[in-house]
């Protein structure tokens, strides 16, 4: 029994000094990668409506007439003889700036930013009245130039976002949460925004809601995306990164910190009135 303890007591040494030592590099190992960490940042990007950004402002009033180059956008709905009325806007902003490896997942946040316009007497007419608009996704490619109500793109109404403003507000900056709007566009193709009324105007003589549109002269009254995204990074001390970017934070203070301009009335151009041309009588 002595015997085969001796003979037995120099391989388990062994295979203890064997695990010792796959201990010893194991803690090691952990201590060194506990020196570096992962962790997730916000990113925010901020679109403004410039000369790469597509805006149409369209009604079945007339209804084979193009609107992209109308200083406003918004929504109305009125009654006419009995007919219904509306005019409906299409908004696209350019994605190019955001990284082609972002994924819908990790966009956190997208809002949408209007800036309301009066226009003339509009606002007498239901300025005891709420507004209430929608905002939907396009889900058909579209150019301004070609776009009139007969020619409109379609759109969806789902994750379609109603928009509810008290008269008491209409000439405050409008800020529209579509992150899941957005979140679909980066996985069937950005297409841009519908803006319109989703119920008729049967109960009111006359709806509207307007803004600036990415044509208006003021830049800085025109529409802006807020668009924010998760991104994963690595820190390590023998690495120097830059400074971390936008925090959630952050982006909430510079959307809360967004001071539009004092509020803008704009009379809407009217076309001169052409005197008919009387045919000759014959002699």
């Amino acid at each position: 029994m002595d015997g085969n303890y001796l003979t037995n007591k120099p391989f388990t040494m062994r295979n203890f000094t064997l695990s010792f030592l796959l201990l010893l590099v194991t803690f090691f190992s952990a201590k060194v990668s506990a020196q570096s960490f992962a962790g997730y940042s916000e990113v925010s990007i901020i679109f403004k409506a410039d000369s790469t950004a597509k805006s149409a402002l369209v009604s079945n009033l007339l209804a084979d007439r193009t609107g992209d180059q109308s200083p406003i956008m918004g929504a109305a709905a009125w009654l006419d003889s009995g007919k219904q009325l509306q005019c409906r806007s299409f908004l696209s902003f350019d994605y190019r700036n955001m990284p082609v490896f972002i994924k819908p997942e990790q966009i956190t946040s997208a809002q949408l930013i209007l800036n309301p316009l009066q226009l003339g007497n509009a606002l007498d007419n239901n300025e005891n009245q709420l507004s209430k608009f929608t905002v939907r996704r396009v889900t058909k490619p579209w150019e301004d130039s070609l776009t009139n109500w007969l020619t409109q793109p379609t759109s969806t109404s789902e994750f379609e976002v109603t928009k509810l403003l008290s008269p008491k507000k209409r000439d405050r900056t409008v800020k529209i949460d579509v992150t899941k709007i957005v979140r679909d566009m980066f996985r069937f193709g950005n297409n841009g925004f519908m803006i319109g009324y989703k119920d008729s105007a049967d109960k009111a003589a006359f709806l509207s809601q307007w803004f600036a549109s990415a044509r208006n002269e003021n830049e800085n009254i025109r529409p802006m995306l807020v668009i924010s995204y998760e991104v994963q990074y690595i820190r390590s001390p023998d690495q120097n990164y830059p400074a971390l970017p936008m925090t959630a934070r952050d982006r909430q203070e510079l959307i809360q910190n967004y001071v539009r301009p004092e509020p803008v009335i704009v009379t809407p151009p009217t076309e001169p009135v052409k005197t008919p041309v009387k045919d000759k009588e014959d002699n």
